[in-house]
This record gives C-alpha cells, sequence and structure tokens, in this order.
C-alpha cells in the first residue's frame, strides 16, 4: 500500500500549472490600475494640501485684522 501511494504524483502536470497569458493580463492590469490610483490619491492630496495651507492663513490674517478692530487702546 505504501509502495503504490510512493509511486503516486500528486498535482497537475506543467503544462496545466502554468498560470499563461489571462493570468499575466490581470496582473499587468492589477499592476497599472494600482498605479493610476496611487498617482491620483497624490495629486487629490497635494490639493488638500494646499487648500488647508490656504485656509489657515485666511483665518490666520481674518485673526489678526479681528484683534485690531477689537483694540480699546488703538480707538
Amino acid at each position: 500500500m505504501i509502495e503504490i501511494l510512493a509511486q503516486q504524483e500528486f498535482g497537475p502536470e506543467r503544462d496545466q500549472a502554468m498560470a499563461g497569458p489571462l493570468g499575466l493580463f490581470v496582473t499587468v492590469f492589477l499592476v497599472v490600475v494600482t498605479i493610476l490610483l496611487i498617482r491620483g490619491m497624490n495629486k487629490h492630496v497635494r490639493r488638500l494640501n494646499e487648500r488647508v495651507a490656504r485656509e489657515a492663513a485666511e483665518a490666520e490674517a481674518a485673526a489678526a485684522t479681528d484683534a485690531g478692530r477689537d483694540d480699546p487702546a488703538r480707538a
């Protein structure tokens, strides 16, 4: 019985185990989509950082003008 199991080959043949062109296409497609998603997110994050910096500068300028207007010593 053990000899029969030792002679038996497990798994598919080599030509059946190859991924083929479909596997290559799927892999390349996923790599391209991932690269495009990363580039798009970088662009959005860069715009968000610029907007946050601009809004912070505007809020700081508004606070400075409000502080100067409410200063009783200036009046």
